[in-house]
């Protein structure tokens, strides 16, 4: 069963990247785009520092990278927020349920 609180289709303006690596892990990563280094100021290009956040899941040795504008980090955000708050309710619920039936 599917809560319309949990689900969320953002249709991005950045296109999504992937990556190859040789390590392997399992991780999700969020970085808010306020680095000057060579390296992030290259992904960024044109984009304005604090302008973006840029939202990586890594499985295994691959690795995609979303870089999501403030609204749509937003919108996201929201979701994550609701759908939490509907998990904690269910979560309250079943253990009442639970104890009323002891």
């Amino acid at each position: 069963m599917r809560h319309d609180a949990g689900h969320l289709i953002i249709d991005p303006i950045f296109a999504s990247e992937y990556y190859k690596g040789e390590t392997s892990d399992c991780f999700v990563a969020l970085d808010i785009d306020d680095c000057d280094c060579e390296t992030c100021s290259i992904d960024r290009g044109p984009i304005p520092k604090y302008a973006t956040i840029n939202l990586g899941i890594v499985a295994g040795n691959a690795r995609v990278s979303q870089r999501l504008t403030i609204h749509e980090a937003k919108k996201l955000a929201e979701t994550l927020l609701a759908y939490t708050k509907v998990l904690d309710t269910v979560a309250k619920a079943d253990k009442s349920s639970l104890e009323a039936n002891i």
